[in-house]
């Protein structure tokens, strides 16, 4: 027996120590800010968008789309949307066949600290990350359909020919008493301060119709106008527009040419200054940045790279260019003609008095101004230079025009898009940990009960086992999901394993006579190889997982990874020290434990026919049900649809649900009498439909995707017959741990319909009272009244019932109020036309009131009061009739088929993976070809009562188990390669008994096996009832999220225990494992006589 106790104790408590610190530094952080721990969507509620990539656009010259580096695009994105990576955004490529980026983006919980009115959700730790609040993922869709924008513009001039009016009329504005406020609010909303209008109607530059806007200039461009911080009250330019910021002016920066070639020429800018006070960023941030500025410029010449037009940028050669650092730019000939146009038309000019007025374009990326060289002479043949600083300006500007033609954008809206209100993110942590907890206590008390001591000392290496994964898991920032979760809760359950391994070997040992140090040395020494093969065989479904699942499933595969590998730490080397100690020191006389059984002798081999036939009459039964029902069984993200989670008013029972969904009310309240397509004059919004119903109401929806169809009228045939119906819907139930009874307020839609709009809208009509779409709304709805102001009008957010404020997303207003004013308004053209900004204290980025403003544009201007005030009307039936979702899943059907064959390769992988490990392990391929049937059979088996719960679920047996229609989805699959790993540990622990009862006999017999599963029977059974304990309480007490997750686990362990027993180890008889050696040769030679 080993006395080296000091060293291995140290070896103990050093990992322990630092768990302990990474927990509880990551727990405090998490109590005061919500820090810490990293957590899910599906914890903390977020957005999941899957992009796809558009393979139409590519750049010039440069290979195809195909050739795209995802792995390049996904960085570039996460420096454009999160360079300071401070909002927790996770940026990948996903898929193997379509090129596909996944955008994690996690909003903050109503728990998490921070004050969410100014902006500080982060400010009470530093520069740590903050998750994102509803406002923020809004803005983030709108700048990921951006992203990679390039601009040529013209900045404005003070020339008489050029700007003159427009400067004067910005000057004007600014220094106009009447519009501080508008500035203040355009400063804290963190946007450019609003454009000119002209006092006559419209300016003229070069002769032509101009409009102006600000446009703000990024750091690299500050520093080279010696405007960045480091310079203050240095520079001429900085004392210049630092007093005219103090005044509430702009300044008119004149820059005069000396020397050879800039004697007489003439250029100018106008720039705007302020105090940095926006609410997108951090306190820190702020203060950092400490000014903003903007520059005058010319938004009616432009050109806008992206689309038809492509751009290819290089280093110069200096020595072309007289020494001048320059680079060189190539458009396409989309590109190239609009250009030369562009430069053309602002060429240097002259007048009588020898001036040479030059003119400068900004080159603007993402909004904001990177550099503005000047034209020298008109810029065609789609090729040109531009004059820059420094070589080190020249590569980043180089390396920002060719980020800027991306090899092929994204398309504009997600193939896929999964929303997870943050309301059933608490309710998830709070059902989460308290399934843990409640979990992790009965089995201590289990262990401690039947275990008496031994159990205490497992029990501690169940609490040092829970404290170390959790500790890995924060060291290394790993994602708790909510699969994760089940994970450490399964882990436990399986780290028992180990130790009843060993306790029941022990007991062996005493029951042989063997003193306790002995009965210790052989128990552990035995029961290694066992544990080992166990564990291995549940790391291997582990890392599969990991491999082939989505964010969430990795959690899942991290957590049980990680804990079984800390289980063999814990339950081998931890407990072993706990023993010997107690023996050294004369504390441990006896070891003392409850019996199930004292030998068992039962003859398992003499039911094994009958058994089979009846387990494959079973299995047949349920694979057969199971496939009966086809894509109903399968939820949206292996067959492609929308799941839709809402709320209603008041608490509704499942026949409530089904009535107000059923055929019947959608063939009444969905009838469509006519639909029309619509046009966006700008071409900001396609695929536009006005759908009129037979009730006389109408709707207009934006698709995501075109409608099948090659004409117009057929197209709009395809929206008519997918308005009129929910095609293949199922609904649930959600209920939140605070909820109790049958009925509840929470619920989920499912329907293979892929556009969110009609579902919304299908939805909205359906959940009413009465028989008809004009009934009150029985969803939990919102309303906005309209109060007109002086030159805008306020938008107040209510409860229609209740009249209580809603906070609203101002985004998601401003989308569809757009859309009203483009579609029904048509003359307004291109230009900027709404402005929708929120008024007061914000709640998780959503406002109860907002101002609404019209562009300030005399297109825009044109409107008159009534006519804005009638499309806000309308554009407050259509607020109305698209509930704001708890939960939005949506899956193309594409990305559903790749879903489900990784699902299938995953399950697969892990079988082939058991079945090689089996096979070196006991040097025959019949052992692992029995474990891989015995898991096919308990797989099929777990299906067939997945499917029956769909036909006893709403009985009063269903009710009271608690089963729903459960839908096979990725957690779901979770559970399944789960089953397979703890299955699989039944059969290894039966396996190696059968080697070790076998010893060197060549044939196995009935006895053998009845012999061996006899003497492992109290193992088996207390292994799968500790297990089965854990999976119950998840059961029970585990939330929806893992309802199903846990039901899988309920029977699995069920079925596995038994299949191990009378499917696996009678496989080996039919294998050939019970014929000798010799009679097998003799056979063979007997039937090659035959033959001859």
């Amino acid at each position: 027996m080993q006395r080296n106790f000091s060293r291995r104790t140290i070896l103990c408590l050093i990992p322990l120590l630092i768990a302990t610190l990474l927990v509880g530094r990551a727990y405090m952080k998490y109590r005061d800010s919500g820090q810490g721990f990293k957590l899910g969507i599906d914890l903390v509620g977020g957005t999941i968008l899957v992009y796809e990539l558009d393979q139409t656009v590519s750049k010039a010259g440069e290979g195809s789309a195909a050739d795209v580096d995802m792995k390049e695009l996904a960085a570039a994105l996460k420096r454009r949307l999160d360079p300071a990576d401070l909002k927790n955004v996770t940026i990948r490529p996903v898929g193997s066949g379509k090129k596909r980026i996944e955008i994690i983006l996690p909003t903050v919980a109503k728990q998490f600290g921070g004050d969410q009115s100014t902006g500080d959700a982060d400010s009470k730790v530093g520069t740590g990350k903050k998750n994102l609040n509803q406002e923020e993922i809004e803005e983030f869709k709108k700048l990921i359909q951006a992203v990679g924008s390039l601009e040529f513009r013209m900045l404005a001039n003070d020339a008489d020919t050029d700007d003159k009016k427009g400067i004067q009329a910005a000057q004007e504005y600014l220094e106009n008493p009447a519009n501080k406020d508008i500035l203040e609010r355009a400063a804290i909303d963190g946007v450019p301060p609003p454009g000119p209008s002209a006092p006559d109607g419209e300016f003229l530059a070069l002769n032509e119709p101009a409009t102006y806007s600000w446009a703000p200039i990024d750091d690299r461009y500050r520093t080279s106008l010696g405007l960045q911080n480091a310079n203050e009250g240095k520079g001429d330019l900085w004392m210049k527009v630092a007093e005219a910021r103090k005044e509430g002016k702009a300044y008119l920066q004149v820059n005069r040419g000396n020397g050879d070639e800039g004697e007489g020429q003439v250029s100018s800018m106008l720039i705007y200054s302020r105090e940095c006070k926006s609410l997108k960023l951090s306190q820190q941030q702020r203060e950092e940045r400490k000014y903003e500025y903007f520059i005058l410029t010319r938004s009616s010449d432009s050109l806008k790279v992206g689309g038809s037009v492509t751009i290819t940028a290089r280093e110069g050669n200096g020595f072309s260019n007289k020494g001048r650092n320059f680079l060189e730019f190539t458009l396409n000939s989309a590109g190239s003609s609009q250009f030369a146009k562009l430069t053309r038309k602002n060429k240097p000019s002259g007048d009588a008095t020898g001036t040479k007025q030059m003119r400068q374009f900004a080159i603007i990326l993402d909004g904001l101004i990177t550099s503005a060289p000047q034209i020298n002479s008109p810029i065609t043949g789609g090729s040109g230079i531009i004059e820059v600083g420094s070589i080190k300006d020249v590569r980043e500007i180089v390396q920002i025009l060719k980020s800027g033609a991306l090899p092929a954008s994204l398309k504009p809206l997600p193939v896929s898009e999964n929303t997870i209100g943050a309301t059933l993110g608490e309710d998830t942590i709070k059902s989460g940990t308290w399934a843990v907890f409640l979990a992790f206590v009965a089995v201590l008390i289990f262990m401690v009960i039947y275990y008496r001591f031994a159990g205490l000392v497992a029990s501690l290496a169940l609490l040092a086992n829970l404290l170390l994964t959790v500790g890995f898991m924060v060291a290394v920032n790993a994602t708790f999901t909510l699969p994760g979760l089940a994970g450490l809760v399964l882990m436990l359950g399986m780290a028992v394993d180990a130790n009843v391994l060993i306790y029941e070997r022990l007991r062996e040992e005493r029951d042989r006579g063997n003193s306790i140090a002995t009965a210790l040395r052989n128990g552990y020494d035995r029961a290694f190889p066992t544990i080992i093969d166990t564990h291995l065989s549940s790391i291997f479904t582990a890392i599969v997982l990991y491999t082939v699942g989505n964010d969430q499933l990795k959690g899942f595969g991290v957590s049980l990874t990680a804990g079984l590998i800390i289980s063999l730490f814990t339950s081998l080397f931890m407990t072993r020290l706990i023993f010997d100690y107690c023996l050294h020191r004369n504390w441990l006389k006896q070891l003392r434990m409850l019996r199930f059984f004292s030998k068992p002798s039962i003859d398992f081999m003499a039911i094994r026919k009958l058994m089979f036939t009846a387990t494959a009459i079973l299995t047949i039964l349920g694979l057969g049900l199971f496939l009966a029902r086809g894509s109903n069984g399968l939820n949206v993200d292996f067959v492609g649809g929308t799941a839709y989670g809402g709320q209603f008013k008041t608490e509704k029972s499942i026949s409530e649900l089904r009535h107000l969904l059923s055929d019947e009310r959608q063939k009444t309240l969905l009838a469509i009498d006519s639909v029309k397509s619509v046009e966006d004059p700008s071409g900001k919004f396609k695929n536009i439909y006005a759908i009129k119903y037979k009730d006389g109401s109408e709707q207009q929806v934006t698709l995501a995707n075109p409608p099948l169809g090659e004409t117009t009228e057929q197209k709009e045939a395809a929206v008519a017959k997918r308005a009129s119906q929910l095609p293949d819907w199922s609904v649930e139930q959600i209920f939140l741990q605070s909820q109790s009874g049958s009925n509840s307020r929470y619920f989920t839609v499912r329907t293979t319909e892929m556009e969110p709009e009609l579902v919304q809208i299908a939805l909205d009509r359906l959940c009413r009272e009465g028989d008809t779409a004009a009934g009150a709304s029985l969803l939990l709805t919102t309303d906005f009244t309209i109060t007109p102001k002086d030159k805008h009008w306020l938008l107040n957010f209510i409860d229609p019932t209740t009249k209580e404020p809603v906070p609203t997303s101002p985004s998601f207003v401003k989308t569809l109020l757009e859309r009203e004013f483009r579609t029904k308004a048509p003359e307004v053209g291109n230009a900027d036309l709404i402005d929708v900004r929120g008024e007061g204290a914000a709640i998780e980025g959503r406002y109860t009131t907002m101002r609404f403003d019209l562009a300030d544009n005399p297109i825009a201007r044109k409107l008159n009061a009534q006519e804005v005030e009638s499309l806000l009307k309308s554009g407050e039936a259509a607020f109305a009739s698209r509930p704001q979702p708890e939960r939005l899943e949506t899956f193309d059907s594409t990305l559903a088929d790749e879903t489900k064959n990784r699902a299938v390769y995953a399950i697969l992988a892990s079988w082939l993976a058991i079945l090689l490990y089996l096979w070196f392990r006991f040097g025959s391929w019949t052992f692992g070809a029995a474990a891989v049937i015995c898991l096919i059979h308990d797989l099929c088996f777990t299906l067939g009562a997945i499917a029956i719960c769909y036909y006893v679920h709403d009985t009063a047996f269903g009710k009271l188990l608690g089963l729903k229609d459960f839908k096979i989805d990725l957690p779901a699959v979770a559970a399944l390669l789960t089953l397979v790993g703890y299955s699989v540990n039944d059969t290894i622990v039966v396996f190696d008994r059968i080697r070790e009862v076998r010893g060197k006999n060549p044939k196995l017999t009935e006895q053998m096996i009845n012999d061996s599963v006899n003497q492992t029977l109290s193992r088996t059974l207390l292994a799968s009832l500790t297990t089965w304990l854990v999976v119950i309480v998840l059961y029970a007490f585990g939330g929806d999220g893992v309802h199903l997750f846990a039901f899988v686990m309920v029977i699995g362990v069920i079925v596995g225990t038994y299949s191990s027993i009378y499917i696996a180890s009678p496989l080996l008889l039919i294998f050939g494992e019970g014929v000798e050696p010799e009679t097998q040769a003799t056979r063979a030679l007997a039937a090659a006589a035959a033959k001859a």
